[in-house]
């Protein structure tokens, strides 16, 4: 009989996510190429800040765009994730209104708002109401590779938004950097990928490592924490697993303490250590001591270390192997790994409670 980990998966990744995964240099390939053909249209000159408008997968691509560019950008760059936009946004910002679907609800609530406060106004998504209503009121849209689920697409709207800083004149394009990801990130397929075995894919051995034991992800916060961030939910969404995520310095002023009595979660945990080659020496020795106290305590600690190639192929490196282990786990849980049958029960009984209103 076949392990769990060995390919084919069939109807445990009945929409192909493993397919999506091994993609991603040419998801971010066909990115680039879009930006090329289809450039950003600002309808404002110097915007005072960029404030996205956008929940989980279609958020995360900002956040990460954010870290990576951090010590470049010249102005404030914000993720709204609610209904309400706040105070500070306005008619001298840029709203960008990110939706994969183009039909979530928060997203399409903050469109209106700002259309009503009169804040220019920029769409990404794949279609849906989104694209519906910035069509009828003349909003340029950044259009989304269709099919497949929001965060497989998370490379595509990461390339669209360092695309749009370039646009705004806050960053050199970036089009070469991504271009240099992309033959190393293709390279880390032959480490990470399905058909790799397991005697030589750490992905696969930590997730068998991991089984259904939950992740602490930690990171520091300058560069690494919107991907800690993107890890945990990824183990969350395709692993259906518990996960959690906190970052040095912050975690050092009160999660630590956490850790003084663990209990048998923080005993059965797995603390992922995310470090990359630019973490300040001050974070570097943060996780370090860390990584010692939980340790201590009866964690295991793995640490993932991205140290070469330029930022964005580090980066992206980093979500790549988190998106290989959290496909691991959920074949290792007899998972599929697509479906979010939770969040559509949500979304089902949130319009049920609505409609009764």
């Amino acid at each position: 009989m076949s392990d769990l980990l060995d390919p084919p998966y069939g109807a445990r990744d009945a929409s192909g996510m493993a397919a999506r995964i091994a993609a991603i240099p040419e998801q971010i390939e066909r990115a680039v190429e879009e930006g090329a053909a289809h450039p950003w249209k600002i309808p404002i000159p110097g915007p005072d800040l960029l404030a996205t408008g956008a929940l989980g997968g279609s958020a995360i691509s900002t956040d990460l765009a954010a870290a990576a560019c951090s010590d470049r950008l010249p102005r404030p760059v914000l993720t709204v994730r609610e209904y309400r936009w706040p105070a500070c946004v306005g008619r001298g910002s840029l709203a960008l209104l990110a939706s994969f679907s183009g039909n979530t609800e928060e997203t399409l609530a903050l469109y209106d708002e700002a259309g009503a406060r009169g804040v220019p106004r920029v769409v990404m998504t794949t279609g849906g109401e989104l694209a519906e209503r910035a069509g009828r009121d003349g909003v340029h849209v950044r259009r989304l590779p269709a099919g497949g689920s929001p965060r497989a697409a998370i490379y595509a709207s990461w390339v669209a938004v360092t695309d749009l800083f370039h646009a705004l004149g806050w960053l050199a394009n970036p089009a070469a950097e991504w271009r240099e990801a992309v033959p190393l990130l293709r390279a880390r397929n032959a480490t990470l990928g399905i058909d790799v075995p397991e005697s030589r894919n750490p992905a696969k051995r930590l997730a068998r490592s991991i089984g259904e034991r939950p992740v602490y992800v930690y990171a520091a916060s300058e560069r690494l924490g919107p991907m800690a961030t993107r890890v945990r939910n990824q183990i969350n969404e395709n692993a259906k697993l518990l996960g959690h995520s906190a970052l040095v310095p912050e975690l050092n002023h009160n999660e630590i303490v956490g850790w003084e009595r663990p209990g048998t979660i923080g005993r059965d945990a797995v603390v992922l250590i995310l470090r990359d080659a630019e973490d300040a020496p001050e974070a570097d020795l943060r996780l370090t001591l860390t990584a010692d106290y939980v340790r201590q305590r009866g964690a295991e600690v793995v640490e993932v270390r991205e140290a070469e190639g330029p930022r964005l192929a580090r980066l992206a490196a980093h979500g790549q192997f988190g998106d290989y282990l959290s496909l691991y786990l959920a074949l290792l849980r007899d998972t599929d790994p697509t479906p979010i049958a939770s969040i559509d029960w949500f979304k089902q009984k949130l319009g049920e409670r609505k409609a009764r209103a």
